[in-house]
């Protein structure tokens, strides 16, 4: 178990093909596997809609998945060398009808915290499970 106070960075690279995003749940499962269930399949859920949205989205060659395991809380970053001036949307803004587009909206019920920003390495997508 990550103790009080400790801190447990990992991060990996994955190619920007759909088949990436099997690899990132497992790799966070595996990562997770001290913490509680509910916890693992939140961050997994989470993971698979934002690497996924990269993938789709980004039209970047890699992406980087970050996992940062904190007190109290998870932090996950998926970063890719797409668009930088696209803001990723939850699915209300773009109709309930769409065939895609709702995974931002489960990142946005499922996590305590979430956001984007971008700087020279391209588009972050940040978010964050207490695991308290």
């Amino acid at each position: 178990m990550v103790g009080e106070g400790a801190v447990r960075r990992t991060s990996m690279v994955l190619g920007c093909h759909a088949v990436e995003v099997g690899r990132a749940r497992r790799a966070v499962r595996n990562n997770l596997r001290e913490r509680p269930a509910r916890i693992v399949d939140l961050v997994e859920q989470c993971v698979s809609e934002t690497v996924a949205n990269a993938v789709v989205h980004s039209g970047s060659e890699i992406i980087v998945l970050v996992v940062v395991e904190l007190p109290g809380r998870v932090r996950v970053e998926v970063v890719d060398g797409g668009a930088t001036v696209s803001v990723p949307r939850v699915a209300g803004e773009s109709g309930w009808e769409a065939e895609s587009g709702r995974g931002l909206f489960l990142v946005d019920v499922l996590t305590d915290a979430w956001g984007t920003h971008a700087d020279q390495a391209g588009r972050t997508v940040w978010f964050e499970v207490g695991t308290g």
